[in-house]
Protein backbone atom coordinates (compact mmCIF):
# COMPACT_ATOMS: atom_id res chain seq x y z
CA UNK A 1 0.00 0.00 0.00
CA UNK A 2 2.62 2.50 0.99
CA UNK A 3 4.51 1.96 -2.88
CA UNK A 4 1.40 2.18 -3.91
CA UNK A 5 0.76 5.81 -2.67
CA UNK A 6 3.64 7.11 -3.02
CA UNK A 7 3.68 5.86 -7.07
CA UNK A 8 0.58 7.74 -6.86
CA UNK A 9 1.87 11.05 -5.66
CA UNK A 10 4.97 10.78 -8.24
CA UNK A 11 2.36 10.44 -11.01
CA UNK A 12 0.90 13.33 -9.99
CA UNK A 13 3.72 15.95 -9.19
CA UNK A 14 6.50 14.48 -11.83
CA UNK A 15 4.45 16.18 -15.05
CA UNK A 16 4.16 19.64 -13.07
CA UNK A 17 7.55 19.38 -12.60
CA UNK A 18 8.65 18.50 -15.58
CA UNK A 19 6.64 21.18 -17.07
CA UNK A 20 8.11 23.88 -14.88
CA UNK A 21 11.63 22.24 -15.46
CA UNK A 22 11.16 22.79 -19.12
CA UNK A 23 9.47 26.69 -18.70
CA UNK A 24 12.82 27.21 -16.83
CA UNK A 25 15.03 25.36 -19.77
CA UNK A 26 13.23 27.46 -22.43
CA UNK A 27 13.99 30.86 -21.01
CA UNK A 28 17.39 29.83 -20.60
CA UNK A 29 17.89 28.67 -23.81
CA UNK A 30 16.63 31.93 -24.98
CA UNK A 31 13.38 29.78 -26.84
CA UNK A 32 11.08 31.85 -24.93
CA UNK A 33 11.40 35.14 -23.41
CA UNK A 34 9.73 37.48 -21.07
CA UNK A 35 7.06 38.72 -23.51
CA UNK A 36 6.24 35.29 -24.59
CA UNK A 37 5.66 34.40 -20.61
CA UNK A 38 3.03 37.76 -20.19
CA UNK A 39 1.07 36.75 -23.32
CA UNK A 40 0.67 33.20 -22.59
CA UNK A 41 -0.41 34.29 -18.87
CA UNK A 42 -2.27 36.53 -20.41
CA UNK A 43 -4.18 34.26 -22.70
CA UNK A 44 -4.42 31.70 -19.54
CA UNK A 45 -6.13 34.47 -17.27
CA UNK A 46 -8.54 35.36 -19.93
CA UNK A 47 -9.02 32.24 -22.15
CA UNK A 48 -7.90 29.04 -21.46
CA UNK A 49 -8.94 28.61 -17.63
CA UNK A 50 -12.12 29.86 -17.91
CA UNK A 51 -13.02 27.63 -20.51
CA UNK A 52 -11.27 24.85 -18.32
CA UNK A 53 -13.65 26.14 -15.30
CA UNK A 54 -16.70 26.84 -17.65
CA UNK A 55 -16.73 22.97 -18.86
CA UNK A 56 -16.10 21.86 -15.49
CA UNK A 57 -18.54 23.98 -14.16
CA UNK A 58 -21.09 23.23 -16.71
CA UNK A 59 -20.45 19.47 -17.07
CA UNK A 60 -21.61 18.94 -13.31
CA UNK A 61 -24.07 16.37 -12.83
CA UNK A 62 -25.15 17.29 -9.35
CA UNK A 63 -26.58 20.74 -8.65
CA UNK A 64 -24.38 23.41 -7.11
CA UNK A 65 -26.34 24.14 -3.98
CA UNK A 66 -25.85 20.44 -2.99
CA UNK A 67 -21.81 21.53 -2.17
CA UNK A 68 -22.66 24.29 -0.27
CA UNK A 69 -20.91 22.42 2.64
CA UNK A 70 -17.87 22.56 0.64
CA UNK A 71 -18.20 25.89 -0.01
CA UNK A 72 -18.42 27.33 3.23
CA UNK A 73 -15.30 25.16 4.22
CA UNK A 74 -13.37 26.41 2.12
CA UNK A 75 -14.09 30.25 2.62
CA UNK A 76 -13.80 29.45 6.51
CA UNK A 77 -10.44 27.82 5.61
CA UNK A 78 -8.97 31.27 3.78
CA UNK A 79 -10.11 33.53 6.59
CA UNK A 80 -8.51 31.13 9.09
CA UNK A 81 -5.32 31.29 7.27
CA UNK A 82 -5.99 34.41 7.18
CA UNK A 83 -6.10 35.19 10.72
CA UNK A 84 -3.54 33.14 11.91
CA UNK A 85 -1.53 34.30 9.16
CA UNK A 86 -2.29 37.90 11.40
CA UNK A 87 -1.50 36.78 14.72
CA UNK A 88 1.65 35.07 13.61
CA UNK A 89 2.86 38.34 12.20
CA UNK A 90 2.44 39.64 16.15
CA UNK A 91 3.76 36.86 17.49
CA UNK A 92 6.95 36.66 15.45
CA UNK A 93 7.54 40.15 15.70
CA UNK A 94 7.63 40.62 11.48
CA UNK A 95 8.84 44.25 11.20
CA UNK A 96 5.73 46.64 10.92
CA UNK A 97 6.69 46.86 7.59
CA UNK A 98 7.08 43.75 5.91
CA UNK A 99 3.76 42.51 8.19
CA UNK A 100 1.01 43.36 5.13
CA UNK A 101 3.27 41.32 2.22
CA UNK A 102 3.70 38.47 5.10
CA UNK A 103 0.65 37.90 5.66
CA UNK A 104 -0.44 38.20 2.12
CA UNK A 105 2.17 35.51 0.77
CA UNK A 106 1.43 33.25 3.53
CA UNK A 107 -2.19 32.89 3.01
CA UNK A 108 -2.79 33.50 -0.36
CA UNK A 109 -2.69 30.63 -2.95
CA UNK A 110 -1.56 30.09 -6.64
CA UNK A 111 -5.38 28.11 -6.94
CA UNK A 112 -5.73 29.30 -10.88
CA UNK A 113 -2.38 27.57 -12.00
CA UNK A 114 -0.25 25.43 -9.74
CA UNK A 115 -3.57 24.13 -7.72
CA UNK A 116 -6.15 23.37 -10.17
CA UNK A 117 -2.98 21.96 -12.67
CA UNK A 118 -2.41 19.38 -9.53
CA UNK A 119 -6.38 18.10 -8.96
CA UNK A 120 -7.07 17.55 -12.49
CA UNK A 121 -3.92 15.58 -12.57
CA UNK A 122 -4.58 13.49 -9.98
CA UNK A 123 -8.00 13.84 -10.63
CA UNK A 124 -9.48 14.48 -14.06
CA UNK A 125 -12.68 15.51 -14.54
CA UNK A 126 -14.15 15.24 -11.38
CA UNK A 127 -11.02 16.89 -9.60
CA UNK A 128 -11.48 19.94 -12.29
CA UNK A 129 -15.52 20.18 -10.72
CA UNK A 130 -14.43 20.64 -7.51
CA UNK A 131 -11.23 22.60 -8.17
CA UNK A 132 -13.39 25.31 -10.41
CA UNK A 133 -15.61 25.21 -7.49
CA UNK A 134 -12.94 26.18 -5.06
CA UNK A 135 -12.08 28.73 -7.40
CA UNK A 136 -15.42 30.24 -7.47
CA UNK A 137 -14.94 31.03 -3.23
CA UNK A 138 -10.56 31.45 -3.41
CA UNK A 139 -10.54 34.15 -6.18
CA UNK A 140 -12.39 36.61 -4.89
CA UNK A 141 -12.24 36.13 -1.24
CA UNK A 142 -8.16 35.98 -2.32
CA UNK A 143 -8.57 39.07 -3.51
CA UNK A 144 -11.02 41.03 -1.29
CA UNK A 145 -8.63 39.53 1.60
CA UNK A 146 -5.34 40.66 0.26
CA UNK A 147 -6.12 44.30 -0.50
CA UNK A 148 -7.71 44.55 3.03
CA UNK A 149 -4.34 43.64 4.62
CA UNK A 150 -1.81 45.45 1.70
CA UNK A 151 -3.74 48.95 2.65
CA UNK A 152 -2.20 49.05 5.97
CA UNK A 153 -5.05 51.29 7.28
CA UNK A 154 -5.38 53.44 4.17
CA UNK A 155 -8.81 54.17 2.28
CA UNK A 156 -9.76 51.38 0.19
CA UNK A 157 -12.44 51.20 -2.19
CA UNK A 158 -14.25 47.73 -1.85
CA UNK A 159 -16.86 48.75 -4.16
CA UNK A 160 -13.62 49.26 -6.78
CA UNK A 161 -12.12 46.18 -5.36
CA UNK A 162 -15.69 43.93 -5.86
CA UNK A 163 -16.30 45.14 -9.39
CA UNK A 164 -13.09 44.36 -10.19
CA UNK A 165 -13.60 40.86 -8.79
CA UNK A 166 -16.80 40.51 -11.30
CA UNK A 167 -15.18 41.26 -13.98
CA UNK A 168 -12.55 38.46 -13.17
CA UNK A 169 -12.78 35.88 -16.52
CA UNK A 170 -12.91 33.07 -13.95
CA UNK A 171 -16.25 34.71 -11.91
CA UNK A 172 -17.60 35.03 -15.28
CA UNK A 173 -17.48 31.86 -16.35
CA UNK A 174 -18.30 30.48 -13.43
CA UNK A 175 -21.91 32.63 -13.47
CA UNK A 176 -22.18 31.80 -17.45
CA UNK A 177 -21.73 27.91 -16.80
CA UNK A 178 -24.17 27.93 -13.41
CA UNK A 179 -27.30 27.83 -16.14
CA UNK A 180 -25.89 24.81 -18.24
CA UNK A 181 -25.34 22.92 -14.80
CA UNK A 182 -28.40 24.28 -12.58
CA UNK A 183 -30.35 23.13 -16.17
CA UNK A 184 -28.55 20.19 -17.36
CA UNK A 185 -28.54 21.84 -20.51
CA UNK A 186 -25.57 20.60 -22.95
CA UNK A 187 -23.96 22.40 -25.61
CA UNK A 188 -23.27 20.97 -28.94
CA UNK A 189 -20.61 18.61 -29.60
CA UNK A 190 -18.78 20.69 -31.68
CA UNK A 191 -18.49 23.32 -29.26
CA UNK A 192 -17.35 21.14 -26.47
CA UNK A 193 -14.85 19.67 -28.52
CA UNK A 194 -13.44 22.62 -29.39
CA UNK A 195 -13.78 23.92 -26.21
CA UNK A 196 -12.23 21.21 -24.60
CA UNK A 197 -9.42 21.66 -26.57
CA UNK A 198 -8.92 25.20 -25.71
CA UNK A 199 -9.36 24.24 -21.68
CA UNK A 200 -5.92 21.57 -22.20
CA UNK A 201 -3.73 24.14 -23.36
CA UNK A 202 -4.21 25.53 -19.71
CA UNK A 203 -2.17 23.21 -17.77
CA UNK A 204 1.23 23.15 -19.98
CA UNK A 205 0.97 26.58 -21.21
CA UNK A 206 0.33 27.96 -17.37
CA UNK A 207 3.16 25.66 -15.61
CA UNK A 208 5.55 26.64 -18.89
CA UNK A 209 5.07 30.18 -17.69
CA UNK A 210 5.83 29.50 -14.24
CA UNK A 211 8.74 27.77 -15.01
CA UNK A 212 9.95 31.11 -17.38
CA UNK A 213 9.12 33.17 -14.30
CA UNK A 214 11.08 30.87 -11.62
CA UNK A 215 13.82 33.11 -10.17
CA UNK A 216 16.58 30.62 -8.74
CA UNK A 217 18.35 33.94 -7.65
CA UNK A 218 15.34 35.03 -5.43
CA UNK A 219 15.43 31.64 -3.99
CA UNK A 220 18.64 31.95 -3.27
CA UNK A 221 18.36 35.03 -1.06
CA UNK A 222 15.75 33.48 1.39
CA UNK A 223 15.76 33.83 4.87
CA UNK A 224 14.10 33.48 7.88
CA UNK A 225 11.03 35.42 7.37
CA UNK A 226 10.88 33.45 4.07
CA UNK A 227 11.12 30.19 5.71
CA UNK A 228 8.34 31.26 8.63
CA UNK A 229 5.69 32.26 5.22
CA UNK A 230 6.36 28.90 3.34
CA UNK A 231 5.96 26.95 7.13
CA UNK A 232 2.67 28.15 7.42
CA UNK A 233 1.41 28.27 3.74
CA UNK A 234 3.12 24.41 2.74
CA UNK A 235 2.80 22.91 5.48
CA UNK A 236 0.27 24.34 8.46
CA UNK A 237 -2.22 26.13 6.95
CA UNK A 238 -3.11 22.89 4.58
CA UNK A 239 -2.68 20.56 7.91
CA UNK A 240 -5.09 21.87 9.50
CA UNK A 241 -7.16 21.82 6.85
CA UNK A 242 -6.82 18.46 6.38
CA UNK A 243 -7.06 17.97 9.98
CA UNK A 244 -10.85 19.56 9.81
CA UNK A 245 -11.54 17.81 6.88
CA UNK A 246 -11.51 14.37 8.52
CA UNK A 247 -13.43 15.13 11.29
CA UNK A 248 -16.16 16.58 9.32
CA UNK A 249 -15.93 13.54 7.09
CA UNK A 250 -15.44 15.12 3.68
CA UNK A 251 -16.05 13.47 0.51
CA UNK A 252 -12.53 11.89 0.25
CA UNK A 253 -11.59 13.94 -3.54
CA UNK A 254 -13.45 16.55 -2.55
CA UNK A 255 -11.03 16.50 0.46
CA UNK A 256 -8.31 15.88 -1.33
CA UNK A 257 -8.83 18.69 -3.89
CA UNK A 258 -9.40 21.68 -0.89
CA UNK A 259 -6.12 19.83 0.56
CA UNK A 260 -4.00 20.36 -2.29
CA UNK A 261 -5.12 23.72 -3.81
CA UNK A 262 -4.69 25.36 -0.44
CA UNK A 263 -1.40 23.89 -0.36
CA UNK A 264 -0.52 25.16 -3.86
CA UNK A 265 2.59 27.83 -3.46
CA UNK A 266 2.03 31.33 -3.17
CA UNK A 267 -0.26 33.12 -6.16
CA UNK A 268 2.16 34.01 -8.72
CA UNK A 269 3.49 37.47 -9.79
CA UNK A 270 0.19 38.47 -11.70
CA UNK A 271 -1.33 38.61 -8.44
CA UNK A 272 0.48 38.64 -4.94
CA UNK A 273 3.77 40.03 -6.03
CA UNK A 274 1.46 43.22 -8.25
CA UNK A 275 -0.64 43.88 -6.20
CA UNK A 276 1.87 44.10 -3.55
CA UNK A 277 3.78 46.74 -5.56
CA UNK A 278 1.09 48.80 -6.10
CA UNK A 279 0.23 49.47 -2.86
CA UNK A 280 3.18 50.30 -1.63
CA UNK A 281 4.49 46.66 0.38
CA UNK A 282 7.62 44.83 0.90
CA UNK A 283 7.69 43.23 -2.60
CA UNK A 284 11.41 41.75 -1.93
CA UNK A 285 9.82 39.58 0.39
CA UNK A 286 7.01 38.63 -1.94
CA UNK A 287 9.48 37.88 -4.76
CA UNK A 288 11.30 35.46 -2.20
CA UNK A 289 8.34 33.77 -0.74
CA UNK A 290 6.80 32.94 -4.39
CA UNK A 291 10.48 30.76 -5.39
CA UNK A 292 10.61 29.30 -2.30
CA UNK A 293 7.25 28.22 -2.04
CA UNK A 294 6.65 27.45 -5.59
CA UNK A 295 10.05 25.28 -5.60
CA UNK A 296 9.07 23.67 -1.52
CA UNK A 297 5.55 22.84 -3.17
CA UNK A 298 6.75 20.27 -5.65
CA UNK A 299 7.76 18.44 -2.55
CA UNK A 300 4.83 18.84 0.21
CA UNK A 301 1.94 18.80 -2.30
CA UNK A 302 3.68 15.38 -3.18
CA UNK A 303 3.81 14.72 0.70
CA UNK A 304 0.13 15.40 0.90
CA UNK A 305 -0.76 13.27 -2.42
CA UNK A 306 1.07 10.34 -0.10
CA UNK A 307 -0.90 10.88 2.93
CA UNK A 308 -4.43 10.94 1.42
CA UNK A 309 -3.36 7.76 -0.39
CA UNK A 310 -2.35 6.40 2.52
CA UNK A 311 -5.93 7.54 3.93
CA UNK A 312 -7.32 5.69 1.25
CA UNK A 313 -9.64 8.89 0.55
CA UNK A 314 -7.93 8.96 -2.85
Amino acid sequence: MYLDSLLFAVQVILPVCLLVALGVLLKKVRLIDDHFINMASTLVFKVTLPTLVFLAISGMESDVSSHIPLLTFVTVAILTSYLIGNIWVSMANVAPQSRSAFVQAAFRSNLGIVGIAMVVYAFGDKGAQYGALVLAVGVPLYNLLSVIVLSNGRNTSIGKQIQLILKNPLIIAIFLALPFSVWSVSLPDVLISAARSLGNMTLPLALISIGGTLSLAEFRKANGMTLQIAFLKLILFPGLVLIAGLMLDFDGIALGVVVIMLASPTAAAAAAFVMSKSMGANVALTANAIAVTTLGSLITTGAYFYILRVLSLV
